[in-house]
């Protein structure tokens, strides 16, 4: 009898104990870091109702979903992040727990991109987030996480990143982008990744962006200086729109708060070429990259998230947070 092959499904990996411990020790300083903050630990199945995963993030995790019918006959899907298991979980227990909550939740999740380095289709996130406030404090909370979390894992020289999705958006309104937003930020997303003319030339056959309009949001995205120098710079771009301005207010707030506890300018940078590829995202958005290794890209990422429970109740549940990639 021909012996079954004992490689992983590609994409899967075994995880042997010289790797086990060093991710045990990483959880274990998450773990730390969020319950300092006030956050408690909930869990979720790994498996939702595909109603509940579909249309949730974005084109790109809904061809990347494993999904399938259960012995049940029931559509269900496999959980892509633990953000939109959130949204259904504050659904169903947010009168029992009461608001803002925190939480934190580490666990695997699964998408069925194309395997390479440092990415896998089975991973695992640890999560923080608070639901049930549109506070700026909350935002500002974020950003402290995030600096501990990272610091205390045993990193000096890193970068939080840090934008909000209202400047992006009041840009657009102003250029005549508004039905154009979701295709606009995809392409403005990978402006790490294929720079400048590929974005550019991604706007203009995705939303049909003029050469001009397309400059303009460039130019914005690529803004260089200090905090208060790019805040300058995109208050007066983005000055008369009503949702620009918001945004603008919010980060000048991050910005003033963290400094005032004593994050470092060189820790903490604003940067509006960061859009976030999840659709879900509505204001806030975070990047964290190490200094040293910047093309392992983003090791902590998360945002604003006010909209993302409307399709499971009427009661308005805003959140925001940030997931370390643990893998």
């Amino acid at each position: 009898m021909a012996l079954i092959n004992t490689r992983p499904l590609k994409g899967f990996r075994d995880h042997l104990p010289e790797t086990m411990m060093p991710r045990e020790k990483l959880v274990e300083t998450a773990r730390s870091v969020y319950r300092s903050y006030g956050f408690a630990p909930i869990d979720t199945p790994a498996l939702e109702y595909l109603e509940v995963l579909s249309g949730q993030g974005s084109d790109e995790t809904d061809k990347q979903m494993f999904r399938f019918e259960d012995a049940g006959g029931r559509q269900v899907g496999m959980r892509f992040d633990l953000t939109v298991p959130l949204a259904r979980f504050a659904a169903e227990h947010i009168n029992g727990l009461g608001t803002p909550f925190k939480r934190y939740h580490i666990a695997t999740v699964w998408r069925g991109e194309k395997p390479q380095r440092g990415r896998y289709r089975e991973f695992m996130q640890c999560d923080f987030d608070t639901v049930g406030t549109r506070s700026v404090v909350s935002d500002i909370e974020t950003a402290l996480v995030i600096f501990d979390l990272i610091r205390t894992i045993g990193f000096a020289d890193f970068t939080i990143r840090v934008n909000n999705r209202k400047v992006l958006n009041g840009l657009l309104e102003k250029s005549g982008l508004d039905q154009k937003v979701t295709e606009v930020l995809r392409a403005i997303d990978k402006l790490d990744k294929i720079g400048a003319e590929a974005v550019a030339r991604e706007m203009k056959e995705s939303a049909d962006v003029s050469a001009e309009q397309a400059d303009s949001i460039l130019r914005l995205s690529t803004l260089k200086g200090s905090n208060d120098e790019v805040l300058s710079a995109v208050e007066s771009l983005v000055k008369g729109n009503e949702k620009g301005e918001e945004g603008i207010e919010d980060l000048r707030q991050i910005v003033q708060q963290t400094r005032a506890v004593g994050i470092p300018e060189t820790n903490l940078k604003l940067d509006i070429g960061i859009a976030r590829g999840l659709d879900y995202y509505t204001g806030t958005v975070f990047e964290t990259t190490l200094d040293a290794l910047p093309a392992i890209g983003s090791v902590c990422s998360g945002g604003r998230y006010d909209n993302l429970t409307a399709k499971f109740t009427k009661l308005p549940l805003p959140g925001i947070g940030a997931s370390l990639g643990l893998d």
